[in-house]
């Protein structure tokens, strides 16, 4: 069986049409047909169930297109490994991160890091789906991802570099700002300004839940992606709102942050890379940015 014949088989199956899928192949229907007659009697199955208006797909030649698509996946995954590896002495180091650690964490282990290899080049990609950044890593987009969540795929490597409290934030002239801690209770006739679940999942899933465990919903005015937008709407008084404790440090005058009573609601920062094909670049920054979050973390 060749490569080539499972791609024709894979633009078949899809298309469910050959001469639209002889049009995405470059190929005429007639030698479409011919592969796929070949691979037909190679396998000894029908694929296809072909009439003048239709064509569709066997049992056998759904189980095949299954395991087509991962094969041309990760035959996809490994060249591009490889021309990743070819290219790494380009000195270019590509990272990608949640707002957290772009701002955060990477400037002081990026200081450090230049010091040993000023000609190498960065690029940073800051985005607020954690989901987006594992996925950059495993398609070979960046080499380094700071991440919320480890990543299930067994070819990435997720180490816990630290974790952290949620804090309420709240203007400081706000009645629950001089409290030492809150809770759901607390919060439950409050105008708080939240987060989309597709951009901020962790801390818009931990809100819900906490006030669905008292037979609640929040009172939700407004939802915001910028953790800068909402420190400034809870500033001039829109509501109040979740944060991770980070948040603090880039804040205006003028707010307090009362801890969230939730022990295990603590928001956790990972750092990803490939398991294998990496450059030495990557292996020295990760030690650095290690070290520079247990410094921090102190």
């Amino acid at each position: 069986m060749e490569l080539r014949q499972l791609e024709c088989f894979v633009a078949v199956a899809e298309e469910l049409h050959f001469r639209k899928a002889g049009e995405r192949l470059g190929l005429s229907s007639s030698a479409l047909s011919d592969r796929i007659n070949a691979l037909e009697t190679e396998l000894g199955a029908t694929l296809f169930f072909r009439t003048t208006r239709q064509v569709s797909l066997t049992q056998a030649g759904a189980e095949l297109l299954r395991d087509a698509n991962k094969i041309l996946s990760d035959i996809d995954k490994s060249v591009a490994s490889v021309r990743h590896t070819s290219e790494s002495d380009l000195k270019t180091l590509r990272i990608s991160g949640v707002d957290e650690a772009i701002s955060m964490l990477l400037p002081q282990a990026l200081a450090k890091f230049r010091l040993r290899y000023p000609s190498v080049h960065t690029q940073i990609l800051e985005i607020s789906s954690s989901d987006f950044h594992a996925q950059q890593l495993e398609s070979y987009h960046t080499d380094i991802a700071f991440i919320r969540t480890p990543s299930p795929e067994g070819f990435v490597t997720s180490q816990l570099l630290y974790r952290q409290n949620v804090v309420v934030v709240t203007s400081k002239t706000h009645p629950l700002a001089e409290k030492t801690s809150l809770s759901a209770v607390d919060l439950l006739d409050q105008p708080i300004v939240g987060y989309p679940k597709r951009a901020r999942p962790i801390l818009h899933e931990m809100l819900w839940h906490r006030f669905r465990d008292v037979g609640r919903q929040p009172n939700i005015v407004c939802e915001v992606i910028d953790k800068s937008t909402l420190l400034q709407f809870v500033l001039h008084g829109l509501g109040i709102a979740l944060a991770p404790a980070w948040v603090q440090a880039i804040a205006p005058r003028g707010l307090s942050f009362v801890p969230f009573d939730q022990s295990d609601d603590d928001i956790e920062l990972y750092v990803a890379y490939r398991t294998t094909g990496n450059s030495e670049l990557v292996a020295e920054f990760i030690d650095i940015v290690t070290e520079a979050a247990n410094q921090g973390s102190k």
